[in-house]
């Protein structure tokens, strides 16, 4: 069963092989680490083969006056190769060079732009570019670009670039964010009203692996901001969610932050159709036993229904 990690871990090696992810399809097995391993070996191998090539031209790029250095970059330098020049270049000369580089190519360059290299440069970039350069990728659809550039630049100014994204985009960003501490930073920051609309988009848009996979991703205090949120879903919200958490076994994010909700709400989840699905209830009970959530444990045969406890069977009982 492939998990939540691996399925994003794939997107990610996908987008830096320059491949559709279904031709990773073979990965699923491998743990996520070891799939980010392969990508990050995999980008410095690509890297490093045309290294000297790179600090030549960002030494010729600092020889010449920014602005005429601006032009030669955009007319004879692909986004991609800009990128790699950018991550050896100077900060300083970075900065001046940026400062004449229409916003579009900046965008361009973004896409391919190795953000852990770059984080000297664009942490002085002026923030008014950024958000320029953020909201014109959040436009584009650009989401693991996105989400490797919000987890490098001020918190401020990735909530600024994040503001002007629709619930779907906020979801996306967040799903392919490279640092998760980043990331739960820019969750506690978000306003309620717009996390909900990142759970609507989640549900209208059948993504419900991917707010899974959002709630997995961040800290037990987000979760208990998110998971209420999911679980005053609609019935089939209700049980989309509770089959998704099952499928990639994700109930150790989840039930700690259920076990915080009153008995209306967690009956609400606990019995919806998908939990009579055969060894679902069991495996939530298993977990939550796990988890050391005793009070969680024995709310459950006070909330769960006659059918429901039947399909719990000897959970419950063995507790």
């Amino acid at each position: 069963m492939t998990s939540l990690a691996n399925r994003v871990e794939i997107i990610k090696l996908a987008d830096v092989l320059n491949v559709a992810d279904a031709e990773l399809s073979a990965l699923v097995e491998v743990p996520p680490a070891d799939i980010k391993t392969l990508r990050v070996a995999v980008g410095e191998a690509i890297f490093h083969q045309h290294e000297s090539r790179f600090r030549r031209i960002a030494k010729l790029a600092g020889a010449v006056p920014a602005p005429l250095s601006a032009r030669i970059a955009q007319l004879a330098l692909s986004p991609l190769l800009g990128a790699r020049v950018a991550a050896v270049m100077e900060p300083d000369v970075a900065v001046k060079l940026a400062g004449h580089l229409s916003s579009t190519y900046l965008a361009d360059l973004a896409t391919a732009l190795d953000p852990v290299r770059a984080a000297p440069i664009l942490g002085r970039i002026p923030s008014a570019t950024v958000l320029e350069v953020g909201r014109t990728l959040v436009e584009r659809k650009e989401y693991v670009a996105l989400g490797r550039f919000v987890s490098v630049i001020e918190a401020d100014t990735a909530l600024g670039v994040v503001r002007a994204a629709t619930g779907r985009d906020l979801l996306q960003v967040a799903l392919f964010a490279e640092d998760l501490d980043a990331l739960d930073t820019l969750v506690q920051r978000i306003e309620d009203e717009r996390l909900v609309e990142a759970i609507r988009a989640a549900h209208a848009d059948e993504l419900y692996a991917d707010a899974v996979t959002l709630v997995a991703s961040v800290s037990p205090a987000s979760q208990e901001r998110l998971v209420p949120l999911i679980t005053a879903l609609d019935a089939s919200g209700l049980n989309a969610f509770a089959r998704s958490l099952h499928d990639y076994d994700a109930w150790d994010a989840a039930l700690p932050a259920l076990a915080g909700l009153d008995d209306a709400a967690l009956g609400a989840l606990a019995n919806c159709e998908a939990t009579l699905s055969p060894g679902m209830l069991p495996r939530m009970v298993e977990v939550a036993t796990e988890l050391g959530l005793s009070d969680l444990v024995d709310r459950l045969p006070g909330v769960l229904d006659a059918e429901h406890k039947k399909a719990a069977g000897k959970a419950l009982t063995s507790t």
